[in-house]
């Protein structure tokens, strides 16, 4: 009887793991790779989106400048309707309502302002490069957050076995010890104590099965979608075989690093982007050359009219018997909109002129202006100086952290070994009745232990040699 519920005992913990294990299989969504979770986590992510926005407004700014090369135009039409009192030609001030029209196109181009304008579109090209460069880097940031948080979730599904396999172990040691204790050859102690270890692994099951939903909740979160409690992520095979450290030593890395990772891009782009705006500053000490132009013509309905009379203007010689005639001009006005037309014809004039602004004295503007600009491209390059220092140094972390968590695998896994064959022998120990349940159960509980490290040096060695490779360019797979 004892030998039968020790075999449904065993049966429905193997039965208990493969479900869990294999739950991919049976859940209502299809288990969610790497590359997916990657892929959705940077599409879904706000701030990012909010970082690509900024770049596509840096690129309206470049096609602004771009576009400052070209002449400006304008029309103007002003209608106007004058009403109440209006002062006519002759100096009477009379009750009129007139109304008036002008009307112009106007335009004008710039052809030489130090060339201002050129290192403008410069400056706004490399700060849009700049910006593009920002995303990408943004894009590996979240990257590696999500990939790390995914290795997260595979080490609970391995500390999972591991509580697994130790409580069907202890369940097939209760048995054993009950049947033992029965026959009189354990004390009932025995069998309190292995009792209370399996208590113990189901509340480790619980707390490991607990991690498991927490790891997955926080890269559920990562990736920015509602958590679903039937969320799974697929759990790659073979993840020993890349556990292996590079020939590169860190100053390698590092040079092949900064070849092409967009956050030292940006900064360069950046120093360059102040360069230009130095340039363009220097622009206000020079001439500035424009050409304009206009058409232009008005009208109104007061029309101001002249009427000639014969009169005498003077005398020949002072003698009044010889007067001179000639005409006299009366002024007059007509109010009337019906000659508009032709005024808008006789009026119409044309102008095309050169203006020449040579700068004097302009209350230091163009001088205060260049010197924050010189104080600018030095921030700059102490920026561009701070991101390359930083990402050697976080290459030398990455590069010591992979040599280090090499060594510590290396030695939890000979830990191990040695645990293991120190647990086998005390197993036989206590189950020849040369042990006891304390010594077996503390050995028991150190071989579980050394089981633990390895999975945690496992990972730790996992997501250093990812990061390595992340940093050589390599794609954030398995």
């Amino acid at each position: 009887m004892l030998y039968s519920e020790m075999k449904m005992s065993g049966f429905i913990h193997v039965l208990t793991f493969l479900i869990i294990f294999n739950l991919p299989l049976y859940a209502q969504h299809k288990p969610w790779s790497l590359q997916a979770c990657l892929d959705t986590g940077i599409r879904r992510n706000i701030q990012l989106r909010q970082q690509q926005t900024g770049a596509d407004i840096s690129r309206v700014e470049l096609k602004q400048s771009i576009d400052n090369l070209y002449p400006s135009v304008n029309i103007t039409d002003a209608p106007g309707y004058n009403f109440g009192k209006t002062q006519t030609v002759n100096g009477s001030w009379v009750s009129l309502n007139t109304a008036s029209n002008a009307f112009a196109v106007s335009g004008s181009i710039t052809l030489f302002d130090g060339f201002q304008l050129q290192n403008t579109i410069r400056e706004s090209a490399y700060a849009y490069q700049s910006n593009l460069q920002t995303v990408e880097s943004a894009k590996n940031t979240i990257s590696l957050n999500i990939f790390t948080a995914y290795m997260q979730v595979l080490a609970s599904y391995e500390g999972l076995k591991i509580v697994l396999s130790q409580l069907a172990a202890d369940s097939q040691q209760v048995e054993e010890t009950r049947v033992y204790v029965t026959a009189g050859k354990y004390p009932v102690l025995n069998l309190l104590q292995v009792q209370s270890t399996l208590a113990n692994d189901r509340s480790a099951e619980k707390n490991a099965e607990n991690q498991i939903i927490l790891s997955k909740v926080n890269l559920m979160q990562l990736m920015n979608i509602p958590v679903d409690y039937t969320f799974d992520i697929v759990q790659p095979s073979g993840i020993d075989s890349i556990l292996t450290i590079t020939s590169l030593n860190s100053e390698n890395i590092y040079n092949a690093a900064a070849g092409f990772l967009p956050q030292v891009k940006a900064a360069e782009l950046n120093s360059r982007a102040s360069e230009s705006a130095l340039e363009a500053a220097k622009a206000l000490y020079y001439p500035k050359l424009v050409l304009n132009g206009s058409i232009r013509s008005s009208a109104s309905s007061l029309n101001y009219t002249y009427t000639n009379f014969p009169a005498t203007i003077g005398y020949v010689d002072g003698n009044p018997t010889l007067p001179v005639l000639g005409n006299y001009q009366e002024p007059g006005y007509s109010n009337t909109a019906s000659n508009l037309w032709n005024q808008f014809n006789d009026n119409f004039n044309q102008y095309a002129g050169l203006d020449l602004v040579i700068p004097l004295f302009s209350n230091f503007t163009a001088r205060n202006g260049v010197a924050i600009a010189k104080l600018n491209v030095q921030t700059a390059q102490l920026n561009q100086e701070a991101v390359n220092i930083a990402l050697r140094q976080a290459i030398e972390q990455a590069y010591t952290g992979l040599l280090t968590s090499a060594e510590q695998y290396k030695a939890s896994n000979e830990a191990l070994i040695s645990e293991a064959a120190t647990f086998g022998n005390m197993k036989n120990k206590y189950e020849t009745g040369a042990g006891s349940a304390t010594d077996y159960l503390i050995e028991e509980s150190n071989y579980t232990r050394a089981k633990q490290n390895v999975v945690q040096a496992k990972y730790n060695y996992l997501l250093q040699v990812k990061l390595i490779d992340f940093y050589l360019g390599k794609p954030l797979t398995f």
